[in-house]
């Protein structure tokens, strides 16, 4: 739509279902696992989720002790989805002015503090956790492990205190960037590198996250910051919410040359739910739609002026655009759990195995999620399709959360080094 990609902000903010990809199975086991096994193995597997924006939600007032009809996420989803830990993001994207950017740090730790509310006020449901060791006590005591994360590197405002001030309130897993740059890491969403890159202060950012035991998440970063954090660090990296660029040319997710360099690294990729992450192709003609209806009411084409716009004129695109996106889904079908797999078996299809994807859902940063993965409820279709698929439990086990976990062993459990 514009050179300041106004139409990915929108599509953050608006998600909408997309097409169908064509199959790319892998099958993983010549003894396909009985149907009436499969909600028996989902309840058994380990399943972690390592994203959610779910956090916002419950500071705006929602009471997620309860079966909520609108979101992705709330503790009855979580149970009925058999999840075993929930990645909390606190949310800074890139700050628009001096205030802003002077006040990430405080913004962050407001999240920060409200995730502990959440799991203070859940004590029988939820347990915060920080260590692979801390997470196995919970889940022996039947509750839900909760880990914080920060989105968007910005929140440390360019000084490493403020990123172990952070680590001591809990926070075990960082983004570099959110859609745009930081002072010190190119963003994806970024027009060029700015950088080339991580700057020499993006370099000591890296370093310390490795020395204190906090995982590194490239999702959201430029193709050259990714290559420099893997040139640096010592430590297995994740991207917590991306998917594959082969299948999606998207630049939020992964060529096949980087899946194999965070294989190799003993990283892990998760898979994000969002439908235009899935399939930018079809997300292409969605822009056009909203293009025309920009166009149409008047609207600004800056993303940050379109965010501030009168609510009747938001409400008014959103109407249209919906009702736009349901006639073209009339000849090009919503993205489904099977596009979602789809892209799972591309990543064990490139690096060789099982043990380097699993599950980032991006639930209630994203509007919806593909057809059969409306919420964290139900989780358990992704199970039914990689059986389908011919998976074997083993492999199954490390997509739903075991790849996560071992990540979260090898980087959290490790003593922090002087």
């Amino acid at each position: 739509m514009t050179s300041n990609r106004l139409w990915d902000f929108i599509k953050f903010n608006l998600m909408v279902g997309l097409l169908l990809l064509p199959g790319l199975t892998l099958a993983t086991s010549a003894n396909p696992i009985p149907p009436d096994k499969v909600v028996a193995l989902h309840k058994s597997a380990e399943v972690v989720d390592f994203h959610c924006d779910t956090i916002d939600r419950f500071l705006k007032g929602e009471d997620l002790r309860l079966d909520l009809e609108k979101g992705h996420i709330d503790i009855p989803k979580l149970k009925r989805g058999g999840v075993d830990l929930q990645v909390f993001a606190c949310f800074i994207g890139a700050p628009e002015n001096d205030q802003e950017k002077a006040t990430a740090a405080k913004r962050a730790q407001e999240q920060i503090d409200g995730v502990h509310r959440l799991v203070e006020q859940n004590p029988n449901d939820l347990a915060l956790v920080h260590s692979y060791s801390e997470y196995s006590v919970a889940q022996k005591a039947g509750k839900i492990a909760v880990l914080i994360s920060i989105e968007g590197g910005y929140a440390i405002e360019d000084d490493l205190g403020k990123l172990d001030q952070f680590y001591n309130q809990g926070v075990r897993l960082m983004t570099l960037t959110h859609w745009l740059h930081t002072d010190w890491a190119d963003a994806s969403g970024d027009e060029k590198a700015e950088f080339c890159g991580l700057t020499e202060f993006g370099e000591k950012v890296l370093r310390e996250m490795n020395r204190i035991g906090m995982i590194v998440d490239i999702s959201h970063a430029h193709d050259e910051t990714f290559w420099d954090v893997l040139r640096i660090t010592d430590s297995p990296v994740v991207a917590s919410h991306s998917c594959c660029r082969a299948l999606s040319k998207h630049h939020r997710n992964l060529t096949d040359e980087m899946l194999v360099a965070l294989a190799k690294n003993g990283g892990v990729v998760g898979i994000n739910f969002a439908p235009f992450f899935l399939n930018a192709e079809e997300g292409a003609k969605e822009e056009e739609i909203g293009t025309e209806i920009v166009k149409k009411l008047g609207l600004p084409t800056s993303h940050r002026e379109f965010s501030k716009i009168d609510p009747e004129k938001r409400a008014a695109f959103d109407k249209e655009f919906k009702e736009r996106v349901q006639e073209l889904w009339k000849t090009d079908p919503p993205a489904t759990v099977k596009t979602l797999v789809d892209h799972i078996d591309h990543v064990v299809k490139v690096t060789g195995n099982a043990d380097h994807v699993g599950l980032g859902s991006d639930f209630d940063g994203i509007e919806s999620g593909p057809v059969g993965l409306e919420n964290a409820g139900k989780l358990e279709a992704i199970t039914q399709e990689l059986a389908a698929r011919g998976y074997s439990e083993q492999d199954i086990r490390k997509i739903l959360g075991g790849n996560f976990l071992r990540v979260i062993k090898a980087v959290c459990d490790k003593k922090p080094t002087q």
